[in-house]
C-alpha cells in the first residue's frame, strides 16, 4: 500500500514539475489546446488506483455499472481504463489542433502515451482469452 502511494505521489510530483518548468520557460497563451493537457490529467485520474479507491470504479459504481469484466471477484478487464481513454482521444485531437496553446504538446504527449498503454493492454487481453 504504502509503496502504490509513493509510486504514484512520485509520478504526479514529476508531472506537475514538468508543468511548473514549461510554465517558466514558455509564454504561451492559455486557450483552446490548454484543455488537453486538463483532459489528460482528467484521464489519468479515472484510471489511477490510490488503495482500493480508484475515481473511474466510484463513477461506475454511482452509475450503477460493473467496473469489471467479473464482477464476482473483480477480475478481467477493468473498464476504467476505457473510461479514461475517452478522456485522452479528445485530448490528443485538441493538443493536434491548437499546438500553440499551454499545455497542449504536454496533454497530447501524455494521452498519447497511455493510451498505447491502454491498447496494448487490451490487446493481450484479448489474445489471453483467446489461449484460454
Amino acid at each position: 500500500m504504502f509503496l502504490t502511494i509513493l509510486t504514484y505521489s512520485i509520478q504526479a510530483i514529476a508531472i506537475l514539475l514538468i508543468i511548473f518548468a514549461s510554465v517558466r520557460k514558455n509564454k504561451k497563451n492559455i486557450g483552446r489546446g490548454s484543455l488537453s493537457l486538463l483532459l489528460s490529467l482528467l484521464g489519468l485520474a479515472a484510471s489511477y488506483k490510490l488503495g482500493k479507491y480508484t475515481f473511474g470504479d466510484q463513477l461506475f459504481s454511482f452509475l450503477g455499472l460493473p467496473a469489471w469484466s467479473n464482477r464476482v471477484d473483480n477480475t478481467g478487464f477493468h473498464y476504467s481504463l476505457l473510461l479514461s481513454s475517452i478522456f485522452f482521444i479528445p485530448s490528443i485531437i485538441i493538443g493536434y489542433k491548437n499546438p500553440k496553446d499551454f499545455g497542449a504538446l504536454m496533454g497530447k504527449w501524455i494521452s498519447g502515451i497511455y493510451l498505447f498503454v491502454i491498447i496494448i493492454s487490451l490487446l493481450l487481453f484479448m489474445i489471453s482469452n483467446f489461449l484460454k
